[in-house]
């Protein structure tokens, strides 16, 4: 008997974060559907591609995503090979539960639905993202985006004034003005080396929705619980929470170093280089961060000031 990969998304839930993974038979999978908790999920939910939902995955590379849609309908949402999305509506549960079938005797494919909307990278909606947080270069690039975005932005400024003057580029004005870029972003590339030394073999795993989440280094690592927290204590230059504030008043403002806290006593520290500010904010929604205003956050000085008010 066939069994594919069905799993479940929730309101709380972020995009290509599911629950309850697992490898089940269609009168499984139905049985998942019917018994999932449509009447509170629905309630205010976006009609869009990640929403509360049941997931389907075929191994040849198909999704077929079962989320609400409006006046009580449901919407299927079906990924195929090429990754491209299309849709379709019914109106009650047993006519999900008739596509589900379809779906599963049909080898993963499905093709009387209509094209939806354009969608980048539309398979994100559908596979199951790790959340996995380590130093990379990704995490490196936005550490130093303002870095990344100025340099050339005055380069280029500097060639189209050229345009309009008769020597042309003057090389010397342009190394000036990256050089005084250098200089202002001398702290951030202060803090980046500071922050590699603190993070650089660290590991963290975790999502919006989960109460679990892991912490460690690469090869050895603990799992926690958002719901053991006690605090959290953010150490930068920024005084306010990251959904307050309007405008860096710094290169360094993202520059930040995190100490959680546990109800049984036990810490754990990282920095903004691992994992920024705002995505931690955004995956713990209902803890408090308490902000402490640094001029050079380092992770030394945040340690240092930590225990002192302790």
């Amino acid at each position: 008997m066939i069994q594919l990969i069905s799993k479940v998304q929730y309101k709380r839930s972020e995009k290509g974060e599911f629950h309850d993974g697992a490898e089940r038979t269609l009168d499984d999978t139905i049985t998942l559907i019917l018994d999932y908790p449509w009447n509170t999920e629905r309630n205010l939910a976006s009609i869009e591609l990640t929403c509360p939902s049941v997931t389907i995955e075929h191994p040849i590379g198909t999704y077929l995503k079962v989320g609400p849609y409006f006046s009580g309908k449901f919407s299927l949402y079906y990924l195929d090979t090429n990754h491209k999305v299309y849709f379709h509506t019914v109106n009650t549960l047993e006519e999900v539960c008739t596509w589900v079938e379809s779906y599963y005797e049909q080898d993963g494919q499905l093709l009387e639905f209509e094209k939806y909307n354009f969608k980048i990278n539309p398979s994100a909606h559908f596979q199951t993202n790790p959340f996995e947080y380590t130093i990379n270069t990704k995490g490196i690039s936005c550490f130093f985006i303002f870095l990344l975005c100025m340099i050339p932005l005055t380069l280029i400024m500097g060639l189209l004034k050229s345009v309009d003057r008769p020597g042309g580029y003057n090389f010397i004005a342009g190394l000036g003005a990256i050089s005084f870029i250098l200089l202002l972003c001398s702290p951030t590339i202060y803090l980046f080396f500071n922050y590699l030394s603190a993070d650089r073999n660290h590991y963290l795993q975790i999502s919006k929705g989960h109460d679990e989440f892991v912490f460690g280094n690469l090869d050895n690592h603990k799992l926690y619980h958002k719901s053991d927290i006690a605090d959290i204590d953010v150490y930068g230059t920024n005084r306010y929470p990251p959904e307050k504030r309007r405008y860096n008043k710094r290169a360094w403002s993202d520059c930040e170093v995190f100490i959680i806290t546990f109800k049984n006593g036990e810490q754990i520290r990282f920095t903004s280089l691992l994992i920024s500010t705002s995505k931690l904010t955004y995956k713990l929604p209902d803890h408090r961060f308490t902000n402490h205003q640094k001029f050079i956050p380092t992770v030394e000085s945040a340690i240092l000031d930590f225990s002192a008010s302790t």
